[in-house]
């Protein structure tokens, strides 16, 4: 006797459907960087003139000085520094200036 040839069956295999990816965002507003950028959005308000400005208060060098140092520490986070103690007291300070 001869023996049969063995066929394999064909298999359907049902097409998966593409993951839902969620959106990237630049930052995490949660991170010490995204609560940074919320500073330097708050002191760009001060300086226009939007909801925070006060003119007794706000010297316009010092907020300068303060959007300067904010971005520089902004920078320093992307090129994967990270914020001292000191800092983040710093940053809380202006936090508190700027209408927080």
């Amino acid at each position: 006797m001869r023996p049969t040839k063995r066929t394999s069956a064909k298999r359907i295999v049902a097409k998966k459907k593409p993951r839902k990816y969620t959106t990237k965002r630049a930052y995490d507003s949660k991170s010490p960087l995204g609560k940074l950028m919320k500073l330097k959005y708050r002191i760009n308000d001060s300086c226009v003139g939007g909801e925070f400005y006060d003119a007794q208060t706000h010297d316009i060098e010092d907020t300068i000085l303060n959007k300067t140092w904010v971005t520089e520490e902004i920078d320093n986070l992307k090129n994967g520094g990270w914020l001292t103690a000191t800092k983040m007291k710093v940053a809380n300070e202006m936090w508190n200036k700027y209408g927080g």
